[in-house]
């Protein structure tokens, strides 16, 4: 009985050996070093398989990086994946789907290596409501503890990693590739539906909404101690479409989110007197930029009924695109005032002496919108869908616990000081 014990123990530790190894060989998310074989693992197909989580957590352990920038889809698809005209040079770290408490953890990460000197990370409402927390595989990644080894055996021995595995090596052999969402050109009126689309869901989705202090005092949490290290931190506020804003002030979403602007001005600005070790950009240790509310390029007429060609900035209502990115760096570092379109306002510093105005602002150029075709045609829109009565989209909540909070905690406890940077 002993040995049968032994030789199936035996079995079984060799299968998972196997298994693991294999996994850490193809590396197809490009976290383990394995070298390429030419034909079946050197095209990287799957890095941004789990929306990126497993490979930029990797590499925010490892460091090396002066700048990186986080933020969730609006930052992959909105930036360049390597910005250009960046000191130093700035790593695009964002992860599709990701919301406040693992941009935290992210930021907390990387705040480990001395190299650090600035985080841009980009804020919106939604990336504080209680709708979402943690992804599956940000429990593989070192987002979780921190340890890049032990995130290295999870991985290596996860069944996703094994099914991107398999991914990989097929396209390798077949020249295959993840599907892209967004395209040069579309089938006539496939733009107008994804726009008109987006729009309905996202009303029924802000009806739902609920916003969670809890995570504005974790990021605060994560601000205070980033900017005492000397690391200065620059949060921007995402543009969207106009019909997407729109949308939120149907809701009846607009007063809170002109609260939450508010409060993140404040946040910012209880740190803003920091002295950082190297500044990206001009304003101290904790800046805020605002790019949405209704400015000039973001009320760049929806794409019509029959038009093939996309849009000039936003790939659909919640998605802009990389040159606007670019663009937005530039502008958060006082290198250009106008948006590619060459309209300004584009951008503006948001303080708490500037909330107020600037929210007077972004109604006045609402009103000017809605009297436009475009701004009638979403009019129209919403209209008729308020004539439906959409059932307001309500997830389960999903609220920080003890152990999120100590995670945190954990990696703030082993931040770089500022000394060790200079």
């Amino acid at each position: 009985m002993t040995r049968y014990a032994s030789t199936l123990l035996i079995a079984l530790l060799a299968g998972l050996a196997l298994f693991g190894g294999f996994n850490a060989l193809v590396d197809p998310f490009g976290i383990t070093g394995a070298p390429d074989i030419p034909g079946l693992t050197a095209r990287d197909t799957r890095l941004l398989e789990d929306g990126g989580r497993v490979h930029v957590a990797d590499r925010l352990a490892r460091g090396g990086d002066r700048a990186i920038l986080l933020g969730s889809s609006r930052t992959v698809d909105g930036f360049p994946h390597e910005p250009e005209h960046w000191p130093g040079g700035i790593y695009n770290a964002g992860m599709r789907g990701t919301n406040i408490f693992e941009l935290s953890q992210a930021a907390a990460l990387a705040a480990r290596n001395e190299e650090l000197r600035c985080v841009v990370i980009g804020l919106d409402l939604d990336e504080f409501g209680v709708h979402s927390k943690a992804k599956a595989t940000y429990w593989l990644s070192a987002l979780t503890d921190g340890r890049r080894w032990l995130s290295l055996a999870r991985v290596s021995l996860s069944p996703n990693t094994f099914g991107a595995s398999l991914q990989l090596i097929a396209d390798n052999l077949t020249g295959g590739a993840p599907r892209v969402p967004w395209a040069e050109t579309y089938p006539a009126g496939a733009q107008r539906e994804r726009y008109e689309s987006g729009a309905r869901g996202i009303y029924s989705w802000y009806q739902g909404y609920t916003f969670d202090p809890e995570r504005l005092m974790m990021f605060q949490d994560v601000l205070d101690a980033l900017t005492a290290s000397g690391i200065q931190v620059t949060g921007f506020i995402h543009p969207l479409h106009a019909w997407r804003e729109e949308a939120l002030v149907r809701s009846g979403a607009l007063d809170e989110y002109l609260a939450f602007r508010q409060l993140l001005a404040e946040t910012f600005e209880a740190y803003s007197d920091r002295e950082p070790v190297e500044a990206c950009v001009p304003g101290g240790g904790a800046v805020l930029w605002d790019f949405s509310g209704f400015q000039p390029f973001a009320r760049q007429p929806a794409p019509g009924p029959e038009q093939t060609g996309a849009h000039p900035a936003f790939y659909e209502p919640s998605h802009y695109l990389p040159h606007v990115g670019q663009a937005m760096l530039e502008r958060m570092r006082l290198e250009r005032m106008e948006a590619p379109s060459g309209t300004v306002p584009f951008g503006v510093r948001l303080t708490p002496g500037t909330a107020a105005s600037t929210a007077d602002a972004l109604r006045e150029r609402r009103q000017a919108w809605l009297e436009r075709p475009d701004g009638l045609a979403a009019t129209a829109l919403f209209d008729d869908l308020e004539q439906t009565r959409p059932e307001p989209e309500v997830p389960t909540p999903q609220f920080l616990n003890r152990d999120d909070r100590r995670s945190l905690d954990d990696k703030l406890e082993r931040i770089a000081p500022a000394a060790s940077r200079r």
